[in-house]
């Protein structure tokens, strides 16, 4: 992952609406640790850890400007039954800015609808997917009896991406760019009350629980049992005690804390599986069931009589 560097003196402060890691993503990232991925859902998995690393690469320039717009990260939002998806939207006193992030790399070649790679493979223009994006936007904000201007802007984020025979007319802009271009904002008045409560607004519309588009296909028989390491994401097929050692990396795992993250990971990947202390002592290996039992009960809601509890 690049590294964005904040070129602001001013401390950073937190976004209106701060990024989560996509619901598809992590999905992906629980199953890639369980199961072997066909070679379509393995590379669709890095496009979408790639675009997220893009995403949040932005979110350093924007975050400081918190002081003079609301920064909304990662909506997911509808009008008249069509939904669209905003990487980045600031609320300035005058106008909002709506940001379209591609973490693409490599030289591309500009053309009015597409834009095409060295190897000459061709790309959607994202421009053309912003301008849909827009008029969504623009729409769903006159809904909401808002007249600001909305300008929108694709943002190449990779410092390794070049673009060849691009338009000047402001419509993208690249990492060399963004700098300026979010400096020159600094001078703005402080967010008024009705552009919070026009975010406050769009928080209300989005919706975190959209349904995953392209989710892979799995089942619980087929994936890999145990307790799943944080930071290499290889299983434990047993656990005792407080604290065990990966095998791969030499992490020091906390028995505890790992176990409700790998609750957390069947909640993600069967929603609609009831959460038991059977169920739960399988997924996370052979180990020890009172314990199991014990975290379960602390976090979470019995249901059902003793012979059919569950947890919610």
């Amino acid at each position: 992952m690049f590294m964005v560097v904040n070129t602001y003196n001013e401390v950073n402060t937190i976004a209106y609406k701060e990024r989560t890691k996509p619901k598809l993503l992590r999905i992906y990232e629980v199953l890639s640790n369980r199961m072997i991925l066909s070679s379509d859902d393995h590379y669709y998995h890095l496009h979408l850890d790639k675009g997220f690393d893009g995403e949040y690469g932005l979110d350093g320039l924007t975050e400081p400007l918190s002081s003079y717009c609301l920064v909304l990260n990662d909506l997911q939002l509808e009008f008249r039954q069509s939904s669209f998806q905003v990487d980045a939207l600031l609320i300035c006193t005058d106008k909002i800015l709506l940001y379209e992030v591609k973490n693409y790399e490599g030289v591309h070649t500009w053309a009015d609808d597409k834009l095409i790679k060295s190897n000459g493979v061709y790309l959607e223009n994202p421009w053309v997917q912003l301008q849909r994006t827009k008029v969504k936007l623009e729409l769903l904000l006159r809904s909401l009896s808002c007249q600001m201007k909305v300008e929108a802007y694709v943002v190449y984020i990779n410092p390794e991406f070049t673009l060849l025979e691009a338009k000047g007319d402001g419509k993208y802009l690249l990492l060399s760019q963004l700098p300026l271009h979010f400096r020159s904002m600094q001078m703005k008045e402080a967010p008024t009350f009705e552009q919070r409560r026009l975010a406050d607004r769009l928080l209300q519309l989005h919706d975190p629980d959209y349904p995953p588009h392209k989710k892979p296909v799995y089942c619980y028989e087929d994936l890999r049992k145990g307790l799943s390491c944080p930071t290499c994401g290889t299983l434990a097929e047993a656990f005792r005690g407080h604290f065990i050692k990966c095998q791969t990396c030499g992490e020091r795992m906390n028995v505890k804390k790992a176990i409700k993250q790998n609750i957390d990971d069947f909640r993600l990947l069967f929603p609609d599986e009831k959460v038991t202390t059977n169920r739960m002592l399988d997924w996370c290996g052979s180990g020890d069931k009172d314990r199991i039992y014990r975290i379960l009960r602390e976090s979470y809601q019995p249901m059902g009589n003793a012979h059919g509890q569950y947890y919610v």
